[in-house]
């Protein structure tokens, strides 16, 4: 059990930007989710 890493000693031991990473994957939804919203938006003006 000496080698089971918790995530909060992962995080706090600077191993790991979680703000950073949280950060990315949200920027990342965001642009997904635009990119849908713009081709839904293309294809109901083309149709």
């Amino acid at each position: 059990m000496k080698n089971k890493l918790i995530l909060t000693d992962f995080v706090n031991g600077d191993r790991f930007e979680l703000n950073s990473y949280l950060t990315y994957l949200f920027n990342q939804f965001n642009e997904d989710a635009r990119e849908q919203s713009e081709t839904k938006m293309e294809k109901q003006y083309i149709n």
